[in-house]
């Protein structure tokens, strides 16, 4: 320690220099971390303060330009401004994060290198092992930029900025004589730089063996599919059968997220027709390099990003976008919960607000999109947009008219609109613009829910979203209960005054809120002629013996689940899917489990089930697959078009706790009876004869979750405080009924479906909630003011509305009051 200070104190060259890299690297650190919001601005302004120190630093030791250590700090120090221009300049897109590391590691072992001579022998290996490393990182940077010299050259002539693509070249010669230099003499330093060298060189061959791997799978699914003439889009055999780890999904990223040696296009400046997929580009040198050796992927971008939607769960990131939103995050959070125990329901608000960190004016506008996950049998009941510090409420109407005033408005005339789309898999979308830097934009989603019941127990689970970043955001919580419940589970809140709590904190995306369940309350909702009214679902049961039974196998079985249940059904036809229906016997068992188990989720076709109502299908699965929507041209869907308006009653039991989005919305559209339990319970279910039934009809629906039935009644006269979410639920599930049979043809959108949207103001396979900025937007587009309707939902107001003749029965009261008391005071008496 002593020598270095030594050191340091008597060469003031090699001291200005790791000051300067000290300087340097925390103006790049305070840019690029995101821990303090920089503008674009200010980011090229901290650029030209790293340039400019390393020009300073190069005056300062230009005089004694042969001593080596002296070049290693410049070029360090040139090398932080480099990737400070790139943050402005796009050349290597982000690093990923190995990379980021060894970037650090290799600047810090060639500082090091600097006091070779002063270093512990087992410190001067380390620092040999990462030159080593560093070596072959800085060779690959030297490669990467070679189309780019011949421009460095020329425009040089400007402020020399040009001369950055030339630091890595300068950085690998300086690391190779350094590690000449250190390792002379001595075997170990040798190893340990030959070690350091060979090991990244081993690992990209690794890489580039799986990146061949999984391309030889893609084919041999494609190859397969084609043979068999299987009615599955290729890319969703594809999903099933790759491998579901972070490996596959680079693989399948590289060209749209990854940026890849695609040398049929230019390297440097890429592709600007990519399709959209909202993800940052990344730079993994790893994925350049087998790109370049390891053969193109057999697969168009299109199904690439339908892979990384059905296997990684990436559907928002591919959300269809008008503007780009790259400079936008979520600021804060509000989030208001009315919570009815009594009717095990809860009515959630998310207030948002969007801050845009881009530049000024037209071009720095862009488009807010989120997609909010909510509960089983969730529905979104309200949306507003403040615009002009004015909260504006929506409307409610068709899918294709909202959706076509928000492409008009957005896409050619760039002014105020915001819009909700219902999305499967208790998904929806909504849309925002313009965010602008020059105010932040807030909007509110309200969304009505059904509380998960387990024994006596309630929980109220929380939405979450997919949007514009919400790191930091501050977030304040109020949860208020219609009646205060017992046994109530919510640490970290605050009671603010009798049933009302609050917390401020970071944005939490889960939240659950436990309490035992009271009874359910006596008081129905009434509305247009209508009563809406709460029971006690208490499952029946049926004497059901299946006379088929299908196995629905994927990777999600275990082995010993199949070996348990198979005495129990072996006795019955048992059949498999696999491309067509198989038989399962004694003798093909273990390896038709073998093959199956291979499968990432699977896409059993119900439509081929032959006799559905003495069948029962089993199944256990994960919560990835593609969505219905995404098989509307395939032959699969075509089947199921055709199957669905004449489907039969189909006995559906999970052995698991999860469904894939594709029985998750046949199970909201009632294609099948539901039953959940393990495999003993399934067992025994089977020997007894036993199954559940269904106890819905067209004036009941059932949410199971919650323990719940709601009754659609003709009796309007025991009203009270029951909040209108009971019809807004009740609502949601009879259309989703009412779509399923005719989901694939489209000719679910009627009227009468309309109608019953409309009345309970809710987002819909067939409607939409929609903002616009005047009144003149909404006539032009034929949306009209919404009637005979609830309209949106709100926590301030969520009981009872008046019927219309309880509306005139309150008139005429009013005017009978009024006349008396006129009659008193303007009227003498007669003597």
């Amino acid at each position: 320690m002593k020598n270095l200070k030594a050191i340091l104190y008597h060469d003031s060259v090699l001291k200005l220099g790791l000051i300067l890299i000290t300087i340097s690297a925390g103006l790049f650190f305070i840019e690029e971390s995101g821990l303090f919001e920089v503008s674009e601005g200010a980011a090229f302004s901290i650029f030209f303060c790293n340039y400019f120190l390393s020009v300073f630093y190069f005056f300062a030791m230009i005089r004694y330009r042969k001593e080596l250590r002296y070049w290693a700090l410049l070029l360090v120090l040139w090398f932080i401004s480099a990737f400070a221009l790139n943050l402005g300049m796009n050349v290597f897109d982000k690093s990923v994060t190995w990379l980021c590391v060894l970037i650090c590691l290799s600047c810090v072992a060639l500082i090091l290198s600097v006091f070779m001579d002063e270093l512990g022998q087992k410190l001067k290996h380390v620092v040999v092992f990462l030159l080593g490393s560093a070596f072959v990182l800085f060779v690959y940077y030297s490669i990467y930029l070679t189309s780019m010299y011949l421009i460095g050259i020329f425009a040089a002539i400007v402020i020399g900025l040009s001369l950055h693509v030339f630091v890595p070249a300068g950085l690998a010669i300086v690391t190779f004589i350094t590690i000449k230099k250190a390792v002379q003499g001595s075997r170990s330093l040798k190893v340990a730089a030959a070690t350091g060298v060979l090991i990244p060189i081993i690992a990209c061959s690794i890489f580039i063996w799986q990146w061949k791997s999984i391309n030889n799978q893609v084919n041999l699914a494609i190859n397969h599919n084609t043979l068999s003439e299987g009615k599955l889009p290729t890319w969703v055999v594809i999903s099933q059968n790759i491998p579901k780890n972070a490996l596959a999904e680079r693989i399948i990223k590289a060209g749209i997220v990854y940026k890849t040696a695609n040398l049929s296009d230019n390297w440097f400046w890429g592709d600007w027709n990519k399709a959209s997929f909202d993800e940052p580009k990344k730079h993994d040198p790893f994925v350049v390099i087998a790109s370049l050796f390891g053969g193109d992927l057999n697969l168009d971008e299109k199904e690439r990003i339908k892979i990384l939607e059905a296997l990684y769960d990436s559907r928002h990131q591919a959300q269809e976008r008008l503007w780009n939103g790259d400079k936008l995050k979520t600021a804060n959070v509000i989030t208001n919960v009315k919570i009815f125990p009594e009717y095990r329901l809860a009515y959630t608000e998310k207030t948002l607000t969007v801050h845009n960190t881009g530049t000024h004016g037209w071009w720095g506008r862009g488009e807010a999109i989120y997609t909010f996950h909510v509960p089983e049998g969730s529905v979104v009941s309200s949306l507003s947009l403040w615009i002009d510090g004015k909260e504006q409420k929506s409307r409610l109407t068709t899918k294709a008219k909202a959706d076509s005033a928000y492409h008009q408005i957005v896409g050619v005339e760039q002014h105020d609109p915001s819009v909700i789309h219902w999305q499967e898999g208790n998904t929806v979308t909504a849309r925002i613009f313009p965010c602008t830097p020059e105010e932040n934009r807030k909007f509110r989603v309200g969304i009505t829910s059904p509380l998960r019941k387990q024994g006596d127990m309630l929980t109220y689970e929380s939405s979450y979203f997919d949007g514009p970043s919400p790191e930091s955001a501050a977030e304040a919580v109020q949860v208020s209960f219609s009646k205060k419940p017992e046994g109530l589970n919510m640490p970290n809140f605050d009671e603010i005054s009798e049933g009302i709590y609050t917390a401020d904190r970071l944005y939490q995306p889960d939240e659950q809120i436990t309490f035992k369940a009271p009874p359910l309350a006596g008081v129905p909702f009434a509305f247009a002629g209508k009563g809406y009214q709460l029971k006690d679902y208490q499952p029946q049961t049926t004497s059901f013996n299946p006379e088929a039974i299908y196995l629905d196998l994927n990777a999600n079985w275990s082995a010993s689940e199949l070996n348990e249940l198979w005495p129990a059904i072996k006795t019955k036809k048992v059949y498999y899917y696999d491309g067509k229906l198989e038989t399962l016997t004694e003798e093909n068992r273990d390896n038709v489990y073998s093959r199956m188990s291979k499968l990432n989720f699977s896409m059993f076709p119900v439509n081929e089930i032959k006799h559905p109502e003495s069948s029962l299908l089993i199944t256990k699965c994960a919560e990835t697959s593609p969505n219905l929507h995404d098989l509307d041209e395939s032959d699969f869907g075509k089947a199921l078009t055709a199957y669905l308006p004449n489907a039969k009653p189909l006995q559906l039991y999970n052995i698991g706790t999860s469904l894939t989005p594709y029985l998750k919305a046949l199970k909201e559209m009632r294609v099948f009876t539901y039953n959940e339990g393990d495999a003993t319970t399934l067992q025994s279910r089977v020997a007894k004869h036993e199954f559940t039934r269904s106890q819905e009809d067209s004036t009941h629906v059932v949410l199971a979750q919650s323990g719940l039935v709601i009754e659609q009644t003709a009796d309007t006269l025991k009203t009270g405080n029951a909040p209108d979410h009971l019809l807004r639920l009740f609502a949601y599930n009879d259309i989703m009924k009412k779509v399923g049979p005719h989901y694939f043809d489209k000719t679910y959108v009627q009227s009468d479906i309309i109608d019953e949207a409309n009345q309970a103001f809710i987002a819909s396979p067939v409607s939409s909630l929609i903002v616009l900025e005047t009144q003149k937007d909404y006539e032009r587009f034929g949306i009209d003011e919404n009637k005979n309707s609830l309209q949106n939902a709100s926590a301030k107001s969520s009981g009872a509305v008046p019927e219309p003749g309880e509306w005139l029965l309150i008139l005429v009261v009013i005017a009978v009051i009024n006349f008396l008391v006129y009659r008193s005071k303007h009227v003498q008496p007669e003597l």
